[in-house]
């Protein structure tokens, strides 16, 4: 189970908000493409819909980091093509957020390295798992 916590870490919503991966409450799913905050450091998960994931019926397929959400979230990420070929297509993309103002890099890559351990997301390849500064 993830465990990795940061110490800026927000409040969680209630279990009714959002969607939870680990001990991580992400954001409610919203379809690609999206609004998002011009800057915005955290963690992100690309979901399709799953009619065999319980109770939420998305599955996440991939999960990245950013200090700047926005600049990944667009077509020209090098894994959208990915994303759309899992999806079946564009239209059934969508995405959540787990908001980390102020993390560092490394904050974010150990909750993510703990997310790809757990979910196995079929679009992050295991040479991909960023590298835990000690």
């Amino acid at each position: 189970m993830a465990s990795a916590n940061y110490a800026g870490a927000a409040p969680s919503p209630s279990r009714g908000k959002g969607i939870w991966f680990g001990n991580h409450c992400f954001s409610e799913p919203e379809v690609l493409p999206c609004s998002l905050p011009a800057r915005n450091s955290g963690l992100y998960a690309i979901l399709v819909p799953d009619a065999a994931c319980h109770p939420r019926m998305m599955r996440a397929i991939y999960f990245g980091e950013s200090g700047n959400l926005s600049a990944h979230l667009t077509p020209w990420h090098e894994k959208y093509p990915s994303w759309c070929d899992v999806a079946s297509g564009a239209i059934h993309l969508h995405v959540a957020f787990l908001p980390m103002e102020s993390s560092s890099c490394e904050d974010r890559a150990a909750v993510l390295s703990d997310l790809i351990a757990q979910y196995h997301p079929e679009c992050n390849a295991a040479a991909e798992l960023p590298q835990r500064h000690q």
